[in-house]
């Protein structure tokens, strides 16, 4: 899986909160299967506005393109790494159900070919 980070409107992201950001973010590939090789995680890393709290929060927003679907998720934390385990849990959530997904005419051609060979 290729990572791309993009933090051009975070200014104080030192090398070592972007490599933990990478490594919190990479345990997603183990969902995606034969997709794993081609799949691309681009993240983007932001201030967001304060509203009310007294620290600065982080935005973090990551698409994930996989075969051909496109999974999101979006986090405001307090810290980078509560933002990056927040997506990384909700992208995990979302790989988990559209990996099971089927649809009700595949299901039911599968049904139909399996009874057509039940004499054999």
């Amino acid at each position: 899986m290729n990572i791309s980070l993009n933090a051009k409107q975070y200014e104080n992201l030192s090398p070592s909160a972007r490599a933990m950001v990478e490594e919190k973010l990479a345990p997603v590939a183990r969902l995606l299967g034969e997709h794993e090789a081609t799949a691309l995680l681009d993240v983007e890393l932001a201030e967001a506005p304060a509203e009310g709290r007294s620290a600065t929060p982080t935005r973090l927003t990551a698409t994930l393109t996989f075969g051909s679907e496109v999974a999101r998720a979006e986090a405001v934390k307090p810290t980078p790494e509560s933002a990056a385990d927040r997506v990384r849990a909700m992208l995990e959530a979302e790989v988990r159900r559209r990996r099971g997904k089927e649809g009700a005419w595949r299901r039911s051609a599968r049904r139909a070919k399996d009874w057509l060979r039940f004499g054999r």
